[in-house]
């Protein structure tokens, strides 16, 4: 990664930053009342009371406006603006800038790459010192056997660790260790991944410590209009619930009290011979106790956008193949709403307010409404969960995009580990990255990923539904808002190399790990910068959307 030769408009100019490990400006110039330089990373312009600094891959679009002014758009929603003196000086700018934001050829030519060999060259005499600062801690590289023991999974009777997928080769977007029920084997699983969507089965990601109730998600059943069925599906699907049961029996008398027992109508499919002998052991009342309750399936789509895709080879479970099933649609809009709502919001921003007007332009951008949307999913399961005790299976279409929002926002609600500075970092890490969320597409920073219909602010949009979670609810989270405002940022900076590429297997090919830094290294726990000092560890368990909320909450009223 060597450094380029720096051009400079006037050779009065110096550049107005100080550069980081590996970063090389390669050109500084004037424009009208403001220095503008452009590097390998960044584009930095230097006004007389402001400064703008702003990474390359941020930057969604440049265009020329009235003549003289560069118009940049960003994907995190901001606009910048500035303004030259001639006309072929805003040209010269818009063609340096347009060759420079465009997706790679290569990953290596992300700045990244470049920042960390950089780092590792200048620590290399002092590496006992500095050789973990570009690396996440403990909490984060080993955090799936860490999360299987926090949560208190019974491993003994109910769940076993699979490695199916060991070496990605039963699906390349999914973690290399999935939980699944003890009785349901690898074979069974490969005939499952052949029925759902890119071989995403139903995987256990979550399990309520006190009731044993869990969260699992997967892509959706390729039933398509011949109205294929799979049984092993059907099987596994049944066998989560009975998995919960056997799990929670320490907490049957729970079970046993309240509304609960209006969900036993379809409890009596408890044939199976591997279940039975879990329970054999039981005692009559415990028996009865631990029937299995009925499991929600929440599918994020609308049904009608749910029967579409049957003509593409994908759709929805059938409630009469999967007895004790409750099937939900929740009616959240595809990547391609979403996109268009964004853009919407972001184009409001960029314009005189009009006070008369603001709240009902506001709305008519939808973003609110998605938002909205997403809490009441979210606080769905949050409610099947912790309230009803209730097993619940998560997924839209592929299930790696309103999947991963639904069901990392629920485990925020239900569990205060992920409220806390390094939990937070566990569950991006794991809902978001182990389970492929397609960061490079959607972010726009994959090799050659110039299909603009594949960008959305997914993840984006879920930080932004956290964050209206940290204002309801401010001294539940150790960390503040500009962890999240900085977390956005470099979602899309390629400083770091955490969100680099579509998914766990793509990361371990380009050897990302060992070449790039991790953005916890910046977003660590003990960073003082971005510690909530309202926070505190004995706040609400489960922030339960559906109490008072707080009196400057965003969703006071009739939101949720």
């Amino acid at each position: 990664f060597p450094r380029k030769q720096l051009i400079r408009e006037d050779e009065n100019l110096q550049v107005p930053f100080i550069e980081l490990h590996g970063e090389s400006t390669e050109y500084v110039g004037r424009a009208e009342d403001a220095i503008i330089a452009l590097s390998n990373y960044r584009l930095h312009i230097k006004f007389k009371e402001s400064v703008v600094n702003v990474p390359l891959q941020l930057i969604e679009s440049v265009e020329c406006r009235d003549i003289f002014q560069l118009h940049l758009t960003c994907k995190d929603c901001k606009v910048i603006r500035c303004q030259f003196s001639t006309f072929e000086q805003c040209q010269d700018w818009l063609k340096r800038l347009n060759n420079v934001i465009r997706p790679p050829s290569k990953i290596e030519d992300l700045f990244s790459f470049a920042y960390h060999a950089w780092c590792m060259e200048v620590y290399a005499s002092e590496k006992e010192q500095h050789g973990d600062l570009c690396r996440p801690g403990e909490h984060v590289t080993s955090r799936f056997k860490n999360e299987v023991e926090r949560m208190g999974f019974d491993m003994n009777n109910a769940w076993r660790i699979s490695n199916i997928n060991e070496k990605y080769k039963l699906c390349g977007s999914y973690p290399q260790e999935i939980i699944v029920p003890a009785w349901i084997t690898d074979k069974e699983l490969e005939s499952v991944a052949s029925f759902r969507s890119w071989k995403r089965i139903p995987a256990v990601v979550y399990r309520h410590q006190s009731n044993g109730a869990v969260i699992s998600r997967c892509g959706q059943p390729e039933v398509s209009w011949w109205g294929w069925r799979n049984a092993d599906d059907e099987h596994l699907v049944q066998s989560v619930a009975k998995a919960c049961a056997s799990d929670s029996r320490s907490n049957s008398n729970k079970i046993m009290n309240g509304n609960c027992s209006r969900d036993f109508s379809n409890g009596g499919d408890l044939s199976d011979v591997e279940f039975d002998s879990s329970i054999s052991n039981a005692s009559g009342a415990e028996s009865l106790a631990i029937q299995p309750q009925k499991l929600l399936i929440l599918d994020a789509r609308s049904y009608a956008a749910a029967v579409a895709n049957r003509a593409k080879g994908g759709g929805c479970e059938c409630p009469e193949y999967y007895p004790n099933c409750e099937v939900v649609f929740m009616g959240m809009a595809n990547i391609h709403s979403i996109r268009k709502s964004f853009q919407s919001l972001r184009l409001l921003c960029t314009q005189m307010p009009d006070p008369g007007n603001w709240l009902s332009a506001l709305e008519s951008t939808k973003w609110l409404q998605h938002l909205s949307v997403l809490l009441k999913s979210a606080l769905l399961v949050v409610h099947a969960v912790d309230r009803d005790q209730r097993p619940v299976l998560v997924h839209c279409s592929d299930g790696w995009d309103r999947t991963p929002q639904i069901v990392a926002l629920a485990k925020l609600l239900l569990d205060p580990y992920y409220r806390t500075t390094e939990g937070f970092q566990v569950l991006v890490e794991t809902e978001w990255l182990d389970f492929g969320h397609k960061f490079a597409d959607r972010c726009g920073h994959g090799e050659n990923s110039d299909d603009l219909n594949e960008r959305c602010p997914v993840f984006l949009q879920w930080l932004d539904c956290v964050h209206q979670l940290q204002r309801q609810f401010p001294c539940s989270f150790e960390f503040n808002e500009a962890f999240l405002v900085k977390l956005v940022q470099h979602t899309y900076s390629c400083l770091f190399g955490t969100f680099l590429c579509n998914n766990a297997k793509e990361r371990g090919e380009k050897h990302t790990q060992e070449r790039t830094c991790s953005v916890w290294s910046l977003l660590r726990a003990a960073n003082k910068a971005f510690k909530n000092l309202l926070y505190s560890s004995q706040s609400e368990t489960v922030c339960n959307l559906y109490s008072t909320p707080h009196r400057d909450s965003p969703f006071r009223g009739s939101q949720l």
